[in-house]
């Protein structure tokens, strides 16, 4: 428990001082460290991570950002949940098949000075999202959803479709391939895109593969392209196609 406490502190370190990327793409990058459904006979199942992705100054951005990405990820009996990347939240539903409950996330905001293209907009303040997830196994293939509530910052709505499919490559490695739109209330494409409406804003195929080692690590890569479309399409602030990469070494326990 000691090591537990130890390493969760040094993994909120580094997620509290890592420069914050767009509210989305967080969620998206440190997907591939937890893209494998894993058991463990302890109470608690631990996962920690570190790695690094290239992502976009701001969401659609056209520059790009180098970010370090902290995953620190603790369930307990497989019912509460403190994730990085998941949020906290509870497991209201979960069996072999089904995993669906409330959460709690985080949006970082947006600063005007993150990049000379959004310099004359708004700062977004920092907010905690309430939102619902659920995520559905069968066989080789899982679907995804979730919707998020902004409680301040955007003030909008937020949430994700999406489903994958794993393949195993050999003994140790998996590779996973999906896709996900990501949808948006009006006011959520008015705070981060001067939008006038609600709707889908893209289509985002993505890949991710990772290698088992020996003891519990994992090194997971993972690639993203967003198609950008519907009301983020419409503003000056997007690019036409939004993408992102990361590299992660972690250990289960």
């Amino acid at each position: 428990m000691r090591a537990f406490l130890l390493a969760l502190a040094v993994g909120l370190t580094a997620a509290l001082t890592a420069a914050p990327a767009a509210a989305q793409d967080y969620e998206q990058l440190l997907a591939a460290g937890n893209a494998m459904r894993w058991q463990s006979q302890n109470p608690w199942k631990v996962n920690l991570a570190l790695g690094v992705g290239v992502t976009g100054t701001y969401q659609y951005s056209r520059d790009d950002q180098i970010v370090v990405l902290p995953l620190v990820d603790a369930e307990w009996r497989e019912t509460f949940f403190f994730s990085t990347q998941r949020g906290i939240g509870y497991n209201w539903i979960r069996n072999d098949r089904t995993l669906a409950g409330p959460r709690i996330t985080f949006d970082w905001g947006r600063d005007p000075g993150d990049d000379d293209a959004i310099g004359n907009t708004e700062d977004i303040d920092p907010a905690a999202e309430l939102g619902y997830f659920w995520l559905r196994y069968a066989g080789p293939w899982r679907f995804n959803a979730d919707i998020k509530y902004g409680l301040g910052g955007h003030g909008g709505i937020r949430g994700a479709l999406g489903f994958a499919r794993g393949n195993k490559l050999s003994a140790n490695s998996s590779l996973f391939l999906g896709v996900e739109t990501h949808y948006a209330s009006k006011k959520y494409n008015f705070a981060y895109f001067g939008a006038g409406d609600h709707g889908f804003n893209d289509i985002t195929p993505y890949l991710s593969l990772v290698r088992e080692m020996r003891n519990g690590g994992y090194v997971a890569v993972d690639g993203r392209v967003s198609v950008v479309f519907g009301p983020a399409e419409k503003s000056d602030l997007t690019t036409t196609y939004g993408h992102s990469a990361s590299l992660l070494v972690g250990r289960r326990f």
